[in-house]
């Protein structure tokens, strides 16, 4: 069986719900649990934040991956060219804003910091511009029970056809060795990468390395 996937467009309340644990699940409930003080019941509302803030006027786009008889398998989160994550208070507003408030403040400090170092980080491997120009990946994942079956490679394609469509490049970042050599396997390629600092309670200094990723889907000759 193999995926077929689509732009989801005004979702009901109850489709959203099911993307929403669907990533939740695919996350195993620990989509940035360092930044969350661990506490599993932000899962779901962080990824709320991202998927509804895609939703906004049209700003992000959300795509959904389907198997037969199966149904929603697998979710992805993208911002095309002129957006950006967080770009608008719309889109703040569409749950970053209540997650915040829900954090105790070194938290909220933290996310602060952290959004101000990923936005710089990659103005600096690849040039405001260009993110802000391209296809760029806000989140991506996959039901455990359909994982390898090549629906992540799917969503993956189905963005960057519409990058090449655009003639725009398709930007990433992520973090970990097992995720760097995946994007590597997709023909990502690492663009730079540099230190982030951890979540609390890390020492002030620690950091983690986050790596920032391209691929060349404005080219004329582009096959993916």
């Amino acid at each position: 069986m193999s995926a077929t996937v689509r732009q989801v467009t005004g979702p009901s309340e109850a489709e959203l719900d099911k993307y929403i644990k669907l990533l939740a699940e695919a996350f195993h409930y620990q989509f940035f649990a360092g930044g969350l003080g661990g506490d599993k019941s932000l899962q779901e509302p962080i990824i709320h934040a991202h998927v509804a803030a895609a939703l906004v006027d049209g700003e992000g786009e959300v795509h959904v991956a389907e198997l037969p008889e199966v149904g929603p398998v697998g979710v992805s989160v993208w911002f095309g060219p002129g957006h950006k994550f967080l770009e608008t208070e719309a889109q703040r507003n569409a749950g970053w804003n209540q997650l915040m408030d829900r954090l105790p403040t070194q938290y909220r400090e933290w996310w602060s910091t952290f959004l101000k170092q990923y936005d710089e980080l990659v103005d600096k491997t690849v040039g405001a511009s260009v993110k802000l120009g391209g296809y760029h990946l806000q989140l991506i994942g996959v039901h455990p029970d359909h994982q390898k079956k090549g629906v992540a490679t799917a969503l993956m394609k189905y963005a960057e056809n519409k990058a090449h469509a655009a003639r725009v490049p398709t930007l990433l970042e992520t973090v970990g060795a097992t995720n760097v050599q995946i994007y590597k396997s997709l023909k990502y390629e690492v663009a730079g990468s540099g230190p982030i600092s951890v979540p609390p309670p890390g020492p002030a200094d620690a950091t983690f390395d986050m790596f920032v990723f391209i691929k060349h889907t404005e080219a004329e000759d582009f096959k993916n």
